[in-house]
């Protein structure tokens, strides 16, 4: 029993490690798949099936999705070292259990996600209020709105909607996508956290007797999951969680050297929790150490619009609805043995449904449209020029200072005959009075919020581009001066 506990906690410490700091690599990234669970016709709707709520909303989590990121970011890394090092093991355990039981569930809802499902949504709102008008005007221009009650104060519509199926559960980040070449599908990663559960259950059973680290346990311990954590830094091409946890052992080596056994194991959860969080801080204030998204450095963005050679489509397949002239019922058929007999059948409907889905190209909806509503994407990629994108998906929420610098960036680069532009998804009145309240003298272009995030993981950041390929980005926080950037990147 003691052995089959031994491998099953080094392989979920180092799985935990290295999942935990490929997501504090990318807090933003992660913050941005925490939203999509909250949306109202994600996983709420969901729990509304479930319990009966019909009111019950996830949308307020949506301002604190940078923060709920960060703490299991951290708690998978802090979690992964305290179960090699058996500190707190208790506590350890119920953690790491609580977390995986979720991770488990949000992916057997990804997995069981009906995409042609939809859901009721009652929206509450206040009467004469402004929202209480989009509402009336909503409903007289879509029937599919219905008033479900209504008070001198309060009208609650009803209404039904699509359901928003998240595809990629972000277990990983882009990391699997990044270097594999295709994320975990929704029922990969859910058996990845079956899985996790099972390792857990030895230890579970055995936790009485688990105690601090002996020598003899470091050795086997440490050893293997320092080779668990390079095998899989291996797999994801990215080795810096290596040098993360040999720091961190080397911390626990120099407590339990230098601390006493009573009070050491808070100290070891301290340090490596200060660690950790000295990382998060740093990929979030810059930019990612790790670019495993298909706008890195070095890479070309019409190249990765277009489909690879011998790529497979979509397959579709026609779905035919005929009604039994005897029965009365509508019976459905494909292709293969919709009915001949018109006399007994009478076509009814045809639906086309998506069987499976093919290959796609890794950016599909990248574009610069301009205020005029044309598509520049094909002009500034085609021109052999260098091209500076300020980024920001949502321009409200820039720093003044950063624009300020970014202004004079700018200017500079006029003087020398490049291109700078700006890129957002906010509306044109927002840009127009951003534009008038900082002075900027360059255009904006509009694109999705969501490629802009994907970007980016900055508001703003800058990149820069020739023919579309990436040469450089920088967070608005690290952004050199431009002479720096002319020697050392632009060519006479």
């Amino acid at each position: 029993m003691k052995i089959l506990v031994t491998i099953s906690r080094i392989l979920v410490g180092a799985l935990f490690i290295v999942s935990g700091l490929i997501k504090a690599n990318d807090t933003l990234g992660f913050s941005y798949k925490l939203e999509e669970y909250f949306e109202n016709g994600a996983l709420a709707y969901r729990i509304r099936d479930w319990f009966g709520w019909d009111t019950f909303s996830l949308e307020f989590l949506m301002e604190y999705a940078l923060g709920i990121a960060i703490i299991m970011c951290a708690a998978e890394v802090i979690l992964g070292f305290m179960l090699l090092f058996a500190t707190k093991i208790k506590l350890t355990l119920y953690s790491l259990l609580a977390l995986t039981i979720m991770f488990f569930f949000l992916t057997l809802h990804t997995a069981t996600c009906d995409t042609s499902a939809t859901y009721t949504n009652l929206t509450e709102v206040q009467v004469n209020s402004p929202e209480h008008a989009r509402m009336i005007e909503r409903a007289e221009a879509d029937s599919k709105i219905v008033v479900a009650e209504e008070t001198n104060e309060i009208v609650v519509y009803k209404e039904e909607m699509p359901v928003q199926c998240v595809t990629d559960c972000g277990c990983f980040g882009d990391a699997m996508k990044g270097s594999l070449g295709r994320s975990l599908t929704p029922w990969e990663s859910f058996f990845k956290d079956f899985a996790l559960i099972v390792l857990l259950i030895p230890i579970f059973f055995y936790r009485n007797k688990i105690k601090l680290n002996t020598t003899q346990d470091d050795i086997i311990l440490l050893s293997g999951g320092i080779v668990g954590v390079i095998l899989l830094s291996w797999v994801f091409g990215w080795y810096f969680p290596v040098l993360f946890t040999l720091i961190g052992f080397g911390a626990y080596y120099a407590i339990k050297k230098f601390f006493k056994k009573e009070v050491n194991q808070w100290i070891i959860i301290a340090l490596v929790t200060l660690i950790t969080l000295i990382f998060i801080n740093y990929t979030y204030n810059h930019l990612p150490v790790k670019d495993y998204r298909p706008y890195a450095i070095g890479k070309s963005i019409p190249d990765q619009m277009k489909l690879p050679e011998g790529a497979k489509p979509d397959v579709f397949e026609n779905i035919f609805y005929y009604k039994n002239k005897t029965t009365g019922k509508v019976e459905e058929f494909t292709e293969a043995n919709y009915p001949w007999d018109d006399e007994n059948y009478e076509f009814s409907d045809r639906t086309t449904k998506l069987i499976s889905i093919g290959d796609k190209a890794a950016i599909t909806d990248f574009t610069i449209i301009g205020a005029d509503e044309y598509d520049y994407t094909q002009d500034y990629m085609n021109d052999p020029g260098y091209l500076f994108m300020m980024v920001a998906y949502d321009i409200k929420k820039t720093d003044d200072q950063a624009i300020k610098k970014i202004n004079t960036f700018a200017d500079q680069c006029f003087k020398d005959g490049h291109y700078f532009i700006g890129l957002t998804a906010s509306s044109h009145d927002n840009v127009e009075v951003f534009k008038g309240k900082h002075q900027v003298n360059y255009d904006f272009y509009s694109c999705d919020a969501i490629t802009l995030k994907t970007i980016v993981r900055a508001n703003p950041g800058i990149v820069l581009l020739q023919q579309g390929k990436v040469l450089a980005k920088w967070h608005a926080n690290d952004l050199p001066n431009y002479e720096d950037v002319k020697s050392q990147l632009l060519k006479k």
